[in-house]
């Protein structure tokens, strides 16, 4: 059992550059050796694991316990020769001026012998004075030797004297060298194309210390560690395959933290936002760690296949930690050094920026404001954080506590299924985060193998053509006006064209289904109007005399009403509904049950609806159409639509639900009750979009989400309507991510929920109006915007026609 620290007397004193020499002189030696660093420090790490080329660790105090302190260097020591662990700042320096979470407190706890590095520049005499007060500070310092670093050949003789006086060993020195120092950025390592020079430079450094270094006597210090009593931890072993992020610019990884993944059983597949298109199949989590992003935006920015994957996946409930270089890569934007900023994956809205200078650095706690994937509400977990980058959106999810000196700031994002900020994460210090992370990653597995049984068409879609993507931006850009001069449209008219697979865009047979059910809820007094108001409206489409008929005329759009759970038989006049000419009869049940007394309806019923709806789009298809819109008819579905989103985004009833077609202020403070009964009674459900359909509503919800899954299956893109329609798009979108690229959002409307829903998809309204009416208006209200902007797509002359250079895209409109 061989170990030793190498500890200093402050920071920048030498210890990286000593232990990485003596790694390689003791790899040089046959010796296998194995290396840790004291502290959250992941960047020295790294430095040992380029010369050792092994996996590495820490060993922080203020995080674990003595028995994890014990077992994660028992783990390491039975796999080498010998073990070095890397003291952190000063020997004895802890939190605030206590020395929790110290060298000095890992040497106690672990019984192992110290050997002092003393920068000796500008020092004589004033050498033992340093050494005396480090040996006399605390009781039983461990200190069993000292190396003198940058100590000329001629002071080493009356040095090592004075020292061994003091009943210490000197163990040699090493003369300051220009070409042996180890430089450092604002955080600290090299790039990958610094790493051969980085070599040459250890490889000078061990060569000197094999010369000036007492390397028998080091080891024999060694020799003398004590060995640990452990226990050893087992892990509650789960089958999940985790998605990491790894390459030039997301370096910063505990690597604890990812044996903490291996030894739960989890499958841990690399990847680079650099270099790959998209994410490894079959994961179940995602994790974004530190590094360098933005010295690498631009390249990070043009991987927009990368981008795109992340930013959907994230949105359909795939769980990550996204922890500061992955909270910054998660923003709209994010700014270089040189102040350029460039797109990255636009899950935070708001920009990473340069601050110029270090922003917060050191041991923190970190309390949920709210019920998260990591700790529930006044749950607290410990952190660090070291970062010169800031965010003009940090959030407010986390109340983070600085444990220096109690300062208190909001930060951070947090829900059922991610937690993005600055603050670092240590799974052997937090174990419990780390299992509410797997459990979240075990759920997210059951419900998407739940889903896919149960809905086998989701296997089939597959993503959009981003050939087809890039050409017709590529033709946007070559017509002669200036660069996105129309918008949104333009980005729309390319999506259509990615859908279709061609840049030949066509939507001119159209139509809107609009799903027609009734609420079991409205008995609950939620709705001025009562269920028979919803068979009406419906046969009046049918007839062509609804709104959205009268709307639909205008743009050659066909309404397609379709009875998925109108609870009417009969109208008044005793005409049937069912065989109401033009009513497409659906029917699953006549209309769903109350969800304060029991589920709204069956799973056999629920996934009946989906597939209506996949099977209306099917026919749709079959005849056809080129693209689709979404509508609702039911009376009490801006309820079962609002308690849906409440749950979902894990937002506050109050915040979310809207007066639907105008209660006055008791009907609106009753809808709010039932929403927050509904929270209370399904809230369970937030990660299983299913079961929660399933429990709360409706038929109509259920049938759109068919109908989205069915325009992706057959190529065909779907506009969406308002709230309601909103609602079913988040769904099937969490059911399977690629759906999203088949959406098309028209409107923000009224209802409170709706721009959440809208942040939630990553989706802009391109109608701001204040729209409320349903039956699919609004979206049909888009076809005449999409013509006029297929006329200039397709008719207008490009900037080759009148022979003058285009526009150079530089990504920043």
């Amino acid at each position: 059992m061989s170990r030793i620290m190498i500890a200093g007397t402050g920071s920048g004193c030498g210890k990286t550059t000593i232990v990485c020499g003596l790694c390689q002189c003791f790899k040089d030696m046959g010796l296998k050796t194995s290396a840790l660093k004291c502290g959250p420090d992941y960047i020295d790490s790294m430095f040992h694991s380029r010369v050792l080329n092994m996996r590495t660790g820490n060993l922080d105090s203020w995080f674990c316990d003595d028995e994890t302190i014990k077992y994660l260097l028992a783990r390491k020591e039975c796999e080498s020769d010998i073990t070095i662990v890397e003291g952190v700042m000063g020997y004895f320096d802890g939190q605030g001026f206590g020395t929790k979470g110290s060298s000095y407190d890992i040497a106690g706890i672990t019984d192992t012998p110290v050997i002092l590095i003393v920068n000796c520049r500008g020092m004589s005499n004033s050498i033992g004075a340093v050494i005396k007060g480090y040996t006399g500070y605390e009781k039983d310092s461990h200190i069993r030797g000292v190396i003198f670093n940058n100590l000329s050949s001629r002071l080493y003789k009356d040095a090592a004297q004075m020292v061994k006086e003091m009943g210490i060993e000197p163990l040699g020195y090493l003369p300051y060298k220009k070409e042996a120092v180890l430089e450092s950025r604002h955080l600290g390592l090299v790039t990958s194309a610094e790493v051969e020079h980085f070599q040459e430079k250890v490889t000078c450094i061990a060569s000197q210390m094999k010369e000036t270094l007492d390397i028998d006597g080091i080891l024999k210090i060694a020799e003398n560690a004590s060995e640990n009593e452990i226990h050893y931890k087992e892990k509650k072993k789960r089958n999940l395959r985790i998605a990491v992020a790894k390459d030039e610019a997301f370096c910063f990884l505990y690597e604890d933290n990812l044996d903490y993944l291996r030894q739960s059983g989890c499958e841990l597949a690399y990847f680079s936002p650099l270099k790959d298109s998209s994410l490894p199949d079959n994961i179940d989590g995602l994790l974004l760690y530190g590094g360098y992003p933005e010295l690498h935006a631009e390249e990070l920015s043009e991987n927009i296949s990368m981008r795109k994957d992340i930013a959907d996946r994230i949105r359909s409930g795939l769980p990550c930690i996204a922890e500061c270089g992955g909270f910054l890569y998660l923003h709209e934007y994010l700014e270089t050094p040189e102040k350029e900023k460039y797109p990255m994956a636009g899950i935070i809205r708001g920009t990473g920026y340069n601050a110029g200078k270090l922003q917060r650095f050191g041991y923190m706690s970190v309390k949920a404001a709210k019920d998260t994937m990591l700790a529930d509400k006044n749950q607290s977990f410990r952190a660090h954080e070291f970062h010169y980058w800031n965010s003009d959106c940090p959030g407010s999810d986390y109340e983070v506590i600085k444990a220096s000196d109690n300062s208190t700031a909001s930060a951070g994002y947090g829900s059922d299924t991610l937690y993005a900020g600055f603050p670092h994460i240590y799974f052997y210090g937090n174990e419990n985060v780390a299992e509410r992370f797997m459990d979240a990653c075990m759920k997210y597995k059951e419900n998407s193998r739940q889903a896919a049984e149960l809905i086998p068409e989701l296997d089939n879609i597959k993503g959009i053509n981003r050939d087809a993507v890039i050409k017709a931006k590529a033709h946007w850009n070559g017509i002669a006006k200036p660069l996105h001069g129309l918008g949104l449209m333009e980005e729309i008219i390319t999506q259509i064209a990615g859908i279709q697979n061609t840049v030949d865009v066509h939507i001119d047979k159209r139509a809107v289904i609009v799903m027609c059910a009734d609420n079991g809820i409205v008995e609950e007094g939620v709705t001025q109007t009562g269920q028979d108001v919803t068979a009406v409206v419906s046969c009046n489409m049918a007839d062509g005399i609804s709104s959205v008929c009268r709307m639909a005329a205008c743009s050659k759009t066909e309404v397609i009403p379709v009875n998925i759970g109108i609870a009417a038989d009969k109208l008044a006049d005793g005409t049937d509904v069912g065989t109401y000419k033009g009513l497409v009869n659906r029917r699953v049940m006549t209309g769903t049950r109350n969800f304060l007394k029991e589920p709204a309806m069956s799973q056999e019923q629920l996934i009946q609806a989906v597939h209506e709806g996949i099977k209306q789009v099917e026919w749709c298809s079959e005849q056809g159409y080129n693209i689709l819109a979404t509508g609702e008819m039911g009376i009490g579905n801006t309820t079962t639509s609002t308690a849906l989103a409440s749950i979902l985004l894990n937002l506050e009833p109050e915040a979310v639900t809207g007066r639907g077609a105008g209660l006055d202020d008791s009907g609106l403070k009753r809808k709010v009750e039932v929403i927050t009964k509904a929270k209370e009674m399904y809230g369970r459900y937030a990660d299983n979009p299913l079961k929660l359909l399933q429990s709360i509503g409706g038929l109509d919800i259920a049938g759109l989400v068919g109908v989205y899954i069915g325009g992706a299956v057959y190529g065909i893109p779907v506009v969406a309507d308002g709230v309601i329609a909103a609602v079913a798009a988040l769904i099937a979108v969490k059911l399977q991510p690629e759906i999203n690229d088949y959406i098309i959002v028209s409107h923000q409307g009224k209802e409170p929920a709706m721009k959440a829903l809208l942040d939630s998809l990553g989706k802009k309204a391109v109608i701001h109006a204040e729209l409320a009416l349903g039956e699919g208006t609004g979206a049909v209200m888009m076809f005449p915007l999409f013509d006029m902007a297929l006329q200039v797509y397709r008719e207008n002359t490009t900037f080759d026609d009148i022979q003058i250079a285009a526009y150079e895209d530089y990504g920043k409109c």
